[in-house]
């Protein structure tokens, strides 16, 4: 198993790049300090921003189950939308705003932005950006596992590099119809729109300084002073400016704001903030990842026992115990935590990757076959997550299921684009298989892996 100081993880599944043993589940944020440009992944933090965002998708006649919503950790504030319904926003933007109706008026805006086409333009590339930044994830989260740490932080900054190459750079028609379409599906939802407004004025005061200090906000969507007053205007106008969201949005938000926090600034930091005569859930839960990341582990378990003494059925403290057991090479309490989780948020895929992680790691036949389980549901929701092919080849491979497993290294070397692999993996599976709709898949990446090797050699001329 992974010790912790061998990986960057931020456990609230912020499925940093990072993999526990080779699991592209939960990374969940760890211990170590997270690399700027990371993108970071995590079963509460997309579900909160998901609840904020799918009545507002609704609201533009768009499917919520298509929406997916990544944080890249950055502390400067931008957000994006590519043409696969998926939102990136850096944890920046997250970190510096004051109110859940902030972010909101953000997302509003980005779900303008897909709602309006703005983005058919770049549709080959967009739809490629959060690939191409998992593959940089992965490889510097090989190297992390290799012992070079440096390799790994240029790998992961290298993808997130690539991947903002794809960044939708706006005009300032389209940021207009944006802004336009976002107070719209908030007055139909009869949420108020200020909190767009107090963050547009957060970046009007960004006007004045140089470009190189500008945020990449204010670099990726033109900003005008017209479209401040535009908010404005909306606001004194709207009979739904003093309207508030629902509560538990204001709940939800505190504690993905404390975990961030907690995840992403200095230990010491979080201390001062969430002192001991905090007693809010977000302070204690800000304090147990704190102590976690500072390597106090009783202290750290103390307070997640005493939030699940208060709050027994909430996943996410389940989760972060199940993380730190897992960190600290006691697999049965982490299974045992992962599957209470579970249990109590079936649908959230990054937390049965971890647990399916956690299984695999006791090694036995009957978890590995659960595993297997486990994982084909985790592919449902997380079907280009190249560890979940990885895990299933490892479960498989154990059961001597060598074509399904062969399979599995081909699938997870296509979402890598290394079609070479890709190739033999599919040929070695195909030849291992009888008749049936593994063996036709596997012929069909073989066919796809062979035009591509072919695309490849004519370029190279």
């Amino acid at each position: 198993m992974i010790k912790r100081d061998n990986i960057l993880k931020l456990n609230f599944n912020l499925l940093v790049l990072l993999l526990k043993s080779l699991v592209f589940s939960s990374f969940s944020i760890g211990a170590q300090s997270i690399q700027e440009g990371a993108t970071i992944r995590d079963a509460e933090v997309e579900a909160t921003l998901i609840d904020f965002t799918s009545p507002i998708f609704q609201a533009a006649g768009l499917k919520p189950e298509n929406l997916r919503i990544f944080i890249i950790a950055d502390s400067d504030i931008n957000a994006f939308a590519t043409t696969e319904y998926s939102i990136f926003l850096n944890s920046g933007l997250i970190l510096k705003s004051k109110t859940p109706e902030q972010v909101i008026g953000v997302l509003a805006h980005e779900t303008g932005h897909i709602a309006g086409g703005h983005l058919a333009g770049r549709e080959g590339m967009a739809s490629k950006a959060s690939t191409m930044a998992m593959a940089g994830m992965v490889l510097g989260a090989a190297a992390m596992l290799a012992g070079n740490a440096d390799a790994a932080a240029g790998l992961m900054m290298g993808g997130m590099q690539v991947a903002q190459n794809t960044f939708m750079h706006y005009n300032r028609g389209q940021e207009g119809s944006a802004d336009s379409a976002g107070v719209k599906y908030l007055d139909k939802l009869h949420w108020s729109s200020k909190g767009f407004y107090e963050f547009m004025q957060l970046l009007e005061k960004q006007e004045l300084l140089s470009i190189e200090r500008q945020n990449l906000y204010m670099r990726s969507h033109p900003f005008s002073h017209d479209r401040v007053e535009f908010l404005k205007n909306h606001i004194g106008n709207s009979p739904y400016t003093p309207n508030k969201l629902p509560e538990k949005f204001y709940t939800s938000y505190k504690r993905i704001l404390a975990k961030l926090e907690a995840f992403l600034l200095p230990s010491g930091q979080i201390f001062l903030k969430y002192g001991q005569n905090n007693t809010s859930v977000e302070a204690r839960y800000a304090r147990a990842i704190a102590y976690y990341r500072a390597s106090k582990i009783a202290e750290s378990l103390k307070q997640i026992e005493s939030l699940l003494h208060d709050f027994p059925k909430d996943p996410y403290f389940w989760e972060l115990k199940g993380q730190i057991n897992f960190e600290n090479g006691n697999v049965p309490a982490a299974i045992q935590a992962y599957q209470q989780a579970k249990n109590l948020k079936p649908d959230a895929a990054l937390i049965r990757l971890s647990y399916a992680q956690a299984i695999l790691e006791a090694n036995t036949q009957t978890y590995d076959r659960e595993a297997i389980l486990e994982l084909n549901k985790v592919l449902q929701k997380e079907k280009e997550n190249p560890f979940t092919w990885r895990l299933l080849a490892i479960a498989h491979g154990r059961q001597k299921n060598i074509g399904i497993s062969a399979l599995c290294l081909a699938e997870e070397a296509l979402i890598f684009r290394k079609y070479d692999l890709a190739l033999n993996q599919a040929k070695r599976a195909e030849h291992l298989l009888s008749a049936g709709p593994e063996k036709v898949r596997a012929e069909d990446i073989k066919e796809l892996a062979e035009r591509e090797l072919k695309k490849q050699q004519i370029s190279s001329f």
